[in-house]
């Protein structure tokens, strides 16, 4: 087969430079940091640099859904109170612990797997990121589904 897309490593086409998280951060500071650096997803982190979890917009998202179904159901009466309580919401949820909301199953790779595995995991385990681990286990980069999709496309036929 040659040099094809499919004989590349993860290593090829990770993420060297990782924002992460430690679980005992906020979601607000979850928040700003995907926003900054304009990722949906952050790895978590213990002290020694392993994979303790992963946070995404989708994890957040759900707590988001949560809530407004919440206030549906409450049928909170005027806007004017339903939008107080939802500020009271924010709030209280910017200072919530990134554990509380974090995947702790998460789903790694390591650097010398095919990309074509790396797809095959993204895809049956439903995720679209992948924290990727040294042979110590620690956090050395991150592979999207956006990287792999970048790689085939650069590499496809004319």
């Amino acid at each position: 087969m040659g040099n094809s897309v499919y004989d590349k490593r993860v290593k090829d086409i990770m993420s060297c430079d990782i924002v992460t998280l430690h679980a005992d951060d906020t979601v607000h500071q979850a928040l700003t940091l995907m926003g900054e650096n304009r990722v949906s997803a952050l790895p978590v982190i213990d002290g020694k640099d392993h994979c303790v979890g992963i946070i995404s917009t989708s994890d957040l998202i759900d707590v988001t859904r949560d809530v407004d179904q919440d206030l549906r159901q409450r049928d909170v009466g005027g806007s004017r109170s339903q939008q107080m309580l939802i500020d009271k919401l924010v709030a209280c949820l910017g200072s919530e612990k990134v554990q509380s909301y974090m995947s702790e199953s998460v789903t790694t790779i390591g650097t010398d797997t095919a990309i074509g595995k790396a797809a095959r995991a993204m895809v049956r385990n439903r995720v679209h990121h992948l924290p990727v681990l040294d042979r110590h286990d620690r956090l050395v980069g991150i592979i999207s589904t956006m990287d792999i999709l970048g790689e085939f496309a650069d590499n496809a036929p004319d």
